[in-house]
C-alpha cells in the first residue's frame, strides 16, 4: 500500500508540473500579441499575465473569439465577482486532484500490477477510490464546462470547444465502460475463482489469484515453498505491513526484512510448490473481458490527455475547418474588394481588426430593413448596410458607443440649428452647407430605394444622424479602415473640424507649449502601448486633445467617449454658461465635478498651486468677457430691436448684425478658448484686441443708425435669391 502511494504522488507531481508549470499556448503570448494587436494587459491584471481581467474572462467564455457579446460580457462579470472567483478555484482545484489520483491509480495498475493478474477484479480499495474520483470529475466539470462555455455553438465553432466536446465524450464513455467492469464483470470474475483442490495445483501462473483480499487465501511462495498466510493477524487482506502483497514470490522480498526466515515458522507451510510446466494460465471469458476494457479504458486516458495538449498547446495542423458564415462572407469580400479597392483591404489588414477576426460582415451587415444597400445584392446576397453606423459597432464596443450617444459631438447636428444662426437664417445655400457645416456637423442621411441620395451623402460628420436613427460617425475621428487608437490620440486626428476663426484649437493647441513639445518629440512616444494605460510622463509628455478630454487619467478616472464631460464652461454660447445650463444641449452632469477631472489631467505634470492659478485666471477672462464685452453689446443690440431702429424679422440682413455675430461666435470664442488652452495670442490678438476693436464699431454703428446717418441697407448676396 505505502509503495502504492508513492506511486500515485509521484505520478500527481508530474502531472501537476505538466498542467501548471510548462508555459500555456503560444497564442497566449508574443503570437497573440502580434495576430490581435492587444497587449496581455488586455485580458490579464498585469502585463506579466496572472489573473483576469472581466475582458479577458468574457473573451474565454466567448469560445476565444471576437467580437463579445454584451450577454457573454455581464455574464463574464458576474462570474468575475472575489466570492465567485473562490469557488471557481475550489472546485478547479478539486477537479485537478480527482484528474491526477484516478489517472495515477490506472497507470499504477497497468505499469505495476498487470490487469491480467487481477485474477478478483479490481482490489475493493482501488475500486471505491475511482468510483469517488470519477464522480468528483463529473460534478465539478459540469460546474467548470458552465462557467467557460455561453452557449451550445461553442463546442463546435472553436478548437477549444471542440476539444472540450471531445473530451467529455471519451470521459463519458470511460464511466460507462468502468461501471460495466464494476457492476458485472467483477461479479463474474469472483464467480469464477475455484479454491486449489491440493497445493500441487498451485503453480506460478495462478499463484496471484491467492492475493488474500476479499476474502480470497493469502498464499506466497518462499524458496520454492508455498505458505498459507490467511489466518496470520499480520498479513490481513494479504497485505504484510503494507509492503508486501500476497500471490506472489517474496524469496528476493525477504532478504530485506527486519526478521529472518524463522518467522515463516508461524505460517503454515503448505509445502512445495508444484514445478511443473503447467503452461500459461488460461483466461476466464470474465477476465478477458475485463483485460479488453482496462486497456481501453487505459487508451482513452491518453486520446483526453491529447485533447488538453491541443487545447493548451495547439497543433500544427488546423482541426476545425472554417464554416462560420461570417469568416465564409468576410472572406469573398475580401477577395473581391481587393481587385476592386485595394487600398481598403490594406487598411484592414493593417489594423486590428483584422487581428482579431473582424472581418467585413461584422460591421457592414445591416441592422434593419430600411437601411440594406441595394446595389450590393448583386454582388453577393448577404445584406450589408447603406451607412455603418455607431449600431454596427456596439456589438464590440458598447460602453463607447453609449457614451459617444450622450456627447455634444452625437449631438451636434441638433445643437448647430439651435445655437448657430446662419443655418436657420444665414447666408449660405444648400451646396455651401452641404461642402462646408455638414461636412463636420454631420448630416441627416436619407435613402431611398436602397441607395443614399446626394447631399446627405458622402459625409463622416460627428453628429450625423444615420439611416437606423443612431447619430454620429466613429470613422470621424478612427478613419477607416485601418481604426488606429495612435491616430485618435493625435491632434491630428481633431483638426479637420476644430480650426478656423469660430473655433480654432488646433491653431490654439499649436501655439501652445504643449503643441510645441508634440511638434519637437511627438514621433518618438508611445501612443498604443501594450499595457494600454498610456501613461503621462512614461507614453507621453505633453497632452493632446484626446489627453484631456478622453483619454483615462490612470488610477483616477477611466476613459471616455463623451466630450461633454471634463467641461466646467460653455464657451462655444454667446455668453459663457455652466454646461447644464447650455439650453441646446444641457449637459447632466455637475460642472465642479467635471472640473476635478479636467484639474487631474493638469496635474500629471503640474503642480496644484499652477494648476488652480490657471483655472482662476480662465474664471477672470470668462467673467471679463461676459460682463464687459458681451452684455454691454447684447444691450446695445437689444435697444436697437427694441426701438425698431434695426428689423428683427431676418437675421444678416444688416451689416450691424453681421458685426455683433462675430463678436461673439468668432473673437469671443476665441479669447476664451485661447485662455483654456494657454495660447496667448489667440487669447489677446486673435481675442480680445479683436473684441476691443468691434466692440467700438458696433458702438459707432449703432450711434449712426440712431441718428439716421447710417440708414437701413438689405444685403444681396452672390449665390442666393432674395
Amino acid at each position: 500500500m505505502g509503495r502504492r502511494v508513492c506511486i500515485w504522488l509521484l505520478l500527481g507531481f508530474f502531472s501537476l508540473v505538466v498542467f501548471t508549470f510548462i508555459p500555456t499556448a503560444a497564442w497566449a503570448k508574443e503570437e497573440y500579441a502580434r495576430r490581435t494587436g492587444q497587449g496581455c494587459i488586455f485580458c490579464h491584471q498585469e502585463s506579466t499575465g496572472g489573473p483576469l481581467k472581466t475582458a479577458g474572462f468574457a473573451y474565454i467564455r466567448n469560445g476565444y473569439r471576437f467580437p463579445i457579446s454584451s450577454s457573454v460580457l455581464e455574464k463574464a462579470e458576474r462570474l468575475q465577482q472575489p466570492w465567485h472567483k473562490t469557488l471557481r478555484f475550489i472546485i478547479g482545484y478539486l477537479h485537478l486532484l480527482a484528474a491526477v489520483i484516478f489517472f495515477g491509480a490506472i497507470f499504477y495498475i497497468h505499469i505495476f500490477v498487470r490487469p491480467t493478474r487481477l485474477s478478483g477484479g479490481i482490489p475493493k480499495a482501488e475500486r471505491m477510490l475511482g468510483l469517488s474520483c470519477m464522480g468528483l470529475l463529473t460534478l465539478t466539470g459540469i460546474y467548470l464546462t458552465w462557467a467557460r462555455m455561453d452557449r451550445w455553438e461553442q463546442f463546435w465553432d472553436n478548437t477549444f470547444g471542440l476539444m472540450l466536446a471531445i473530451k467529455i465524450a471519451l470521459f463519458i464513455l470511460m464511466i460507462a465502460i468502468a461501471m460495466v467492469a464494476i457492476i458485472f464483470v467483477h461479479r463474474k470474475m469472483k464467480a469464477e475463482i475455484q479454491p486449489p483442490s491440493s497445493p500441487e495445483t498451485i503453480t506460478r501462473e495462478n499463484l496471484s489469484r491467492f492475493d488474500g483480499a476479499e476474502g480470497r487465501p493469502a498464499y506466497f511462495v518462499h524458496a520454492g515453498q508455498l505458505y498459507d498466510a490467511s489466518q496470520s493477524p499480520k498479513w490481513k487482506a494479504g497485505r504484510h505491513f503494507g509492503k508486501h502483497t500476497a500471490g506472489a514470490d517474496l524469496t528476493e522480498a525477504l532478504k530485506g526484512a527486519p526478521h529472518g526466515v524463522e518467522v515463516l515458522e508461524r505460517i503454515r507451510h503448505l509445502g512445495p510448490m508444484a514445478t511443473g510446466a503447467s503452461g500459461p494460465e488460461k483466461l476466464t471469458p470474465a477476465r478477458k473481458t475485463f483485460v479488453v476494457l482496462a486497456y481501453i479504458n487505459l487508451a482513452l486516458i491518453f486520446l483526453i490527455l491529447a485533447c488538453i495538449s491541443v487545447w493548451r498547446w495547439d497543433f500544427p495542423l488546423r482541426l476545425l475547418a472554417e464554416h462560420r458564415e461570417d469568416a465564409i462572407v468576410g472572406q469573398t469580400c475580401i477577395e473581391c474588394h481587393r481587385a476592386k479597392t485595394p487600398g481598403v483591404v490594406q487598411d484592414w489588414q493593417m489594423g486590428v481588426h483584422a487581428r482579431v477576426d473582424v472581418h467585413c460582415d461584422k460591421c457592414h451587415r445591416a441592422t434593419d430593413e430600411k437601411s440594406v444597400l441595394v446595389s450590393h445584392l448583386a454582388y453577393y446576397p448577404k445584406p450589408i448596410a447603406v451607412v455603418v453606423s455607431p449600431r454596427n459597432c456596439q456589438g464590440c464596443h458598447p460602453q463607447q458607443t453609449d457614451q459617444y450617444s450622450r456627447s455634444k459631438h452625437a449631438n451636434t447636428w441638433e445643437i448647430m440649428w439651435k445655437v448657430d444662426l446662419w443655418l436657420n437664417q444665414g447666408a449660405n445655400n444648400a451646396i455651401e452647407k452641404t461642402s462646408g457645416c455638414y461636412a463636420c456637423h454631420g448630416t441627416t442621411v436619407q435613402v431611398e430605394n436602397g441607395k443614399p441620395l446626394a447631399g446627405t451623402w458622402p459625409n463622416v460628420g460627428v453628429g450625423r444622424v444615420n439611416p437606423d436613427g443612431t447619430k454620429g460617425s466613429c470613422t470621424s475621428c478612427h478613419t477607416r479602415h485601418r481604426f488606429s487608437i495612435a491616430e485618435a490620440r493625435k491632434p491630428e486626428a481633431c483638426d479637420q473640424c476644430h480650426l478656423g476663426p469660430d473655433h480654432p484649437q488646433i491653431e490654439i493647441y499649436n501655439e501652445s507649449k504643449h503643441g510645441t513639445i508634440y511638434h519637437a518629440e511627438g514621433h518618438g512616444w508611445q501612443w498604443d502601448p501594450d499595457d494600454r494605460k498610456w501613461r503621462a510622463a512614461i507614453d507621453y509628455r505633453s497632452p493632446t486633445c484626446a489627453t484631456c478630454h478622453m483619454s483615462a487619467i490612470v488610477g483616477q478616472y477611466p476613459s471616455s467617449h463623451d466630450v461633454t464631460e471634463r467641461l466646467s464652461w460653455e464657451t462655444q454660447a454667446p455668453r459663457t454658461l455652466r454646461p447644464k445650463d447650455f439650453k441646446p444641449f444641457p449637459a447632466a452632469n455637475d460642472w465642479q465635478t467635471e472640473r476635478r477631472k479636467m484639474e487631474a489631467v493638469c496635474l500629471q505634470c503640474h503642480g496644484s498651486t499652477w494648476t488652480r492659478d490657471h483655472f482662476d485666471n480662465l474664471d477672470e477672462v470668462i467673467r471679463n468677457y461676459d460682463e464687459e464685452y458681451y452684455d454691454p453689446i447684447k444691450t446695445l443690440m437689444d435697444g436697437l430691436y427694441g426701438d425698431k431702429v434695426i428689423s428683427a424679422e431676418k437675421f444678416f440682413d444688416e451689416e450691424i448684425e453681421w458685426q455683433f455675430y462675430e463678436f461673439w461666435h468668432h473673437e469671443g470664442r476665441r479669447a476664451r478658448m485661447g485662455t483654456a488652452m494657454m495660447a496667448p495670442d489667440y487669447a489677446w490678438w486673435h481675442g480680445f484686441y479683436e473684441l476691443k476693436h468691434r466692440f467700438a464699431t458696433i458702438h459707432d454703428m449703432a450711434e449712426d443708425l440712431r441718428m439716421g446717418r447710417g440708414g437701413q441697407r438689405r444685403l444681396v448676396l452672390p449665390g442666393l435669391s432674395h
